[in-house]
């Protein structure tokens, strides 16, 4: 079997790191190459079979010469890929034999399960964790890890900018109270580049319409700071015969409320301190002020996520 390493990494073949190439590794013979399967080439247990087993016996020292580093790094990568295979046919064949309407507890015999029920959750099992429910593959365990540590991040952002719901509030007011706050944001760097990329992305030959681009935020801003408003000066009205745990949980719910409005207000707020957006160098102690929170914002909550 022949590998050559790979430019960007040039001590690692390119079979120790890559599924198709590892795949087409084992599938080489000693002095010559086979072809590459593309993506769209179904992988067959019986191409493979032979080459793995050729692998393993190798690994054990059963047949000369002995497996090369890269024979196992590949064929380990290739056991991933069965894996996968497996379940997938597991659940291919799991729903094959429900159409031909055989029972659970039949079904259940062939998994050597002890119930139907456990067939069941089987085939749930294999079902949501090979696709998703809009047809897409599931993450990969990066990706999960990726979301998880976003989820908290945003959590942790959401639950520090109803600690500072005061200095947000104060913020909000004094940026929107800035007369020429929509001018300067339709006049800034984004907008401009925005405005590039809409002309760009038209049809030749059409007319520019040759309408200003409005910015969304500034006014987001000031309805956001309205709801805000209304939200505290509207306090929810007792009721009659309440218990206290339903009393509770109106409290939990509008706290979780005003957490939604302070979060979108932070928001909302940051765009004013990215200078691409807006240009407030005529007002150093409002940039000054926002710059200080956004940071504070990134610092206690990027770092703890």
């Amino acid at each position: 079997m022949t590998t050559t390493p790979s430019s960007r990494h040039p001590e690692r073949p390119e079979a120790e790191r890559d599924r198709d190439r590892a795949w087409a590794h084992l599938l080489e013979f000693r002095g010559g190459v086979r072809r590459l399967l593309g993506h769209d080439s179904s992988r067959r247990l019986v191409e493979i079979a032979r080459a793995y087993d050729r692998v393993c016996r190798r690994a054990q020292g059963i047949l000369q010469p002995d497996a090369t580093e890269t024979d196992i790094l590949a064929s380990l990568l290739v056991i991933r890929i069965l894996r996968e295979k497996l379940d997938h046919d597991e659940l291919q064949l799991i729903s094959l034999a429900r159409t031909k309407k055989i029972t659970w507890a039949r079904i259940a015999t062939a998994l050597e399960m002890r119930s139907r029920q456990s067939a069941e959750r089987r085939h749930l099992q294999l079902s949501r964790a090979y696709l998703r429910p809009d047809g897409t593959l599931p993450r990969t365990q990066s990706e999960r890890v990726e979301h998880a540590r976003e989820h908290r991040s945003r959590r942790a952002e959401r639950q520090w900018a109803l600690r500072h719901a005061a200095s947000i509030r104060h913020l909000a007011a004094r940026l929107t109270a800035v007369e020429d706050l929509q001018q300067r944001a339709d006049q800034s760097a984004e907008a401009r580049i925005i405005a590039a990329i809409q002309q760009h992305s038209r049809e030749p030959g059409t007319r520019d319409p040759a309408q200003p681009l409005s910015l969304a935020w500034p006014r987001a801003l000031k309805e956001c700071l309205a709801e805000d408003e209304q939200f505290r000066s509207t306090p929810p009205a007792p009721c009659d015969g309440e218990s206290t745990e339903e009393t509770e949980e109106l409290d939990w719910r509008r706290q979780q409320q005003e957490a939604d409005i302070v979060h979108r207000l932070l928001g909302l707020i940051s765009h004013a301190a990215i200078r691409r957006n807006i240009d407030l160098s005529d007002h150093p102690d409002l940039l000054g002020a926002i710059t200080a929170l956004h940071d504070e914002c990134q610092l206690q909550t990027k770092g703890r996520g």
